[in-house]
């Protein structure tokens, strides 16, 4: 989950403006009712044919719309009397829901009679002239920027049948239909269909606006020297899922499939998310550096305050961004183009361990695949583990809408590591004046090495990058600090992967600390306590419970594999008390210090090599 503060949003969102859809029908070659060809309009033809009078009665009531938020002074009656050129595909009386149009106009609110624009009049319309001649199936655009299918054979659009054809008029032509074509949402737009999906629509609406397009708009005269507009048009825009999500999930040329959780999971989720994004009202970061003469010194960084205020709309967009942010999957971006598209197809990618890809760039891979390569692709996605992946998707088939499918979830099965990553990262801060940090690299190719006690010929090549802490002098001890950046207010376990010094061919001895945020104050370098029951020194003492830390020589791992670094932890189930997440002034500290006796020399060496520094989030 790599976002920031939310001031800062992506923009820019797909068009509602259906006045400029187009239709690649021809005017030329078909039969027109010879009655009514060139003598009235399509409104006229329609206000004459009882049988069309319910329609008629909708056609008068509804005020055509520029945008979803803005009507004109023209009802779909003028509309069709004037002199552009439609096609309308018109349901005679009795033949589709006319009451329940009507209850939604009476009522006078504007989200209802809109809807009744959309998904009927503009369903069942298109613009230029498409005539039913022949036997071929063409798809073609609706006016609200839907699809349907119009198979002239049997006289049907999208299985509608339509029981008049080609009644030919002034400004285009009158179809008469056996009841409404059918409208299908997309999956912006089921948001606010599909049953108890109150909260998550609420949530992601927030963020939409309505955008002015210049370039689709009509310029009038200049004014004062200001230009006025004849007609101006405007767009919907979501800030949310086209910079969170990076989904147009609204899109009706798109192939999305979006997971949607129900209010009650909803809401039991958002009480887990938000304890992991509790801010604290001020920050100020020490910043560990030195002076020209190589002076360890500490500067007071900018303070970072946030009222309370702001501190509850952090906390709300982060908590519910959790939920939502990888809930979409573009269809199209899988690995190898494996189907998302029902449950059995998820089921199968589970059966062969695919990978799934989120539009946010998470990758979920089944429990157990994760590798080296994996790891080092972590700085560029997320990467989780699931064990089953039709349980994200509710184990039911999914809704088909316009632009993809829609899985409805009453139980929420996400990993916590979705929103909850861990981190892995090397971030490099400062170092004491004992040290000499220098970006080191080791190849190592076929390598002959000595693991307990034994000479091991290995056919790989391994290559490794570090911060190798060098000393100064002799009998210096270096150390660095390390940032670690986007910390939550949760658990972690801390390790530091420090590598085995080949130069030397010593192991390391050394404390670290930890600085680090309570929501009173700042506590600066707290030493901290070896958690490994099993962790022995070189001599092979234990140091379990102790300050210190001893790396292992070269060793086998847990795959039986020759591996140069070790993984240490340094602390369990370590809680941070509030949240680091977006916050660039503000962030934790760890410190690697070396540290042993002189007495210890033949054991240890002082220059350490850092590999990385590696968060695991726990679940609360």
């Amino acid at each position: 989950m790599k976002i920031k503060n939310n001031q800062w949003f992506a923009v820019a969102l797909m068009t509602v403006a259906l006045s400029t859809v187009m239709t690649g029908c021809s005017d030329d070659h078909f039969d027109i009712s010879a009655d009514a060809s060139g003598k009235q309009t399509i409104w006229q033809n329609i206000e004459q044919k009882e049988e069309l009078s319910e329609y008629a009665d909708i056609l008068r009531r509804v005020y055509y719309s520029s945008s979803e938020d803005k009507t004109t002074s023209e009802t779909y009656a003028d509309l069709l009397n004037g002199d552009q050129t439609f096609t309308i595909w018109a349901p005679k009386n009795g033949s589709f829901d006319y009451s329940y149009y009507k209850d939604l106009l009476d009522s006078g609110e504007r989200d209802k009679i809109y809807r009744v624009e959309k998904e009927l009049i503009r369903n069942n319309m298109t613009r230029y002239t498409n005539v039913v001649n022949g036997t071929d199936s063409v798809k073609i655009d609706l006016f609200n920027s839907k699809a349907a299918w119009l198979n002239k054979g049997k006289q049907t659009i999208k299985g509608v049948p339509i029981t008049q054809a080609n009644i030919g008029s002034k400004n285009g032509v009158l179809h008469i239909t056996n009841g409404a074509v059918d409208y299908q949402p997309n999956l912006y737009e089921y948001l606010a269909w599909g049953n108890g999906l109150d909260s998550i629509n609420a949530f992601i609406k927030s963020y939409q606006t309505m955008e002015f397009d210049e370039y689709a708009s009509t310029k009038g005269p200049t004014i004062d020297g200001k230009i006025t507009w004849v007609d101006s048009i405007t767009y919907m825009s979501n800030d949310y899922t086209t910079g969170f999500m990076r989904a147009y999930i609204d899109r009706e040329d798109s192939n999305y499939v979006m997971v949607m959780p129900t209010n009650g999971t909803w809401k039991t989720m958002l009480e887990k998310t938000q304890k992991y994004f509790q801010f604290k009202g001020s920050y100020i970061q020490d910043i560990n550096t030195q002076t020209e003469s190589g002076k360890d010194t500490l500067i007071k960084g900018a303070e970072t305050t946030f009222t309370q205020a702001e501190m509850d709309s952090l906390n709300n967009l982060y908590a519910k961004n959790a939920i939502c942010q990888n809930l979409v999957f573009n269809a199209n971006w899988q690995y190898e183009q494996i189907p998302i598209t029902s449950i059995d197809a998820i089921r199968s990618a589970d059966a062969r361990e695919d990978s799934l890809l989120s539009t946010a760039d998470t990758k979920f891979k089944k429990t157990g695949t994760l590798n080296a390569f994996n790891r080092a692709n972590a700085l560029m996605m997320n990467t989780v583990e699931v064990n089953n992946y039709p349980t994200l998707f509710g184990n039911a088939d999914p809704v088909e809408v316009s632009n993809g499918y829609a899985y409805i979830v009453d139980d929420f099965k996400f990993p916590y590591k979705t929103f909850a990553p861990d981190i892995d990262d090397l971030d490099y801060e400062s170092c004491d004046n004992m040290c000499d940090p220098v970006i080191h690299s080791e190849t190592y190719t076929s390598p002959t090495v000595i693991i307990d006690g034994d000479t091991v010929q290995t056919d790989s090549t391994f290559k490794y990058s570090y911060i190798a802490l060098k000393n100064k002098s002799t009998s210096s001890h270096p150390g660095a600090y390390f940032r670690v950046a986007d910390v939550l207010s949760c658990k972690y376990d801390i390790y530091v992967v420090i590598g085995y010094n080949t130069d030397y061919m010593l192991q390391n001895k050394f404390y670290v600390y930890l600085s680090y945020d309570t929501p009173e104050k700042r506590l600066s370098d707290q030493r901290l306590s070896n958690p490994n029951e099993d962790a022995v020194d070189a001599k092979g003492e234990s140091i379990a419970g102790t300050d210190v830390f001893v790396n292992r020589p070269i060793h086998y791992n847990e795959k039986g594999e020759v591996d140069f670094t070790d993984t240490i932890c340094v602390a369990k189930d370590f809680e941070f008390p509030v949240c680091y997440y977006g916050l660039t002034n503000a962030y934790p500290v760890i410190n690697i210090k070396s540290n042993f006796k002189s007495t210890e020399k033949s054991y240890y060496c002082r220059e350490i090599w850092v590999n990385a520094i590696i968060f695991k989030s726990k679940e609360y």
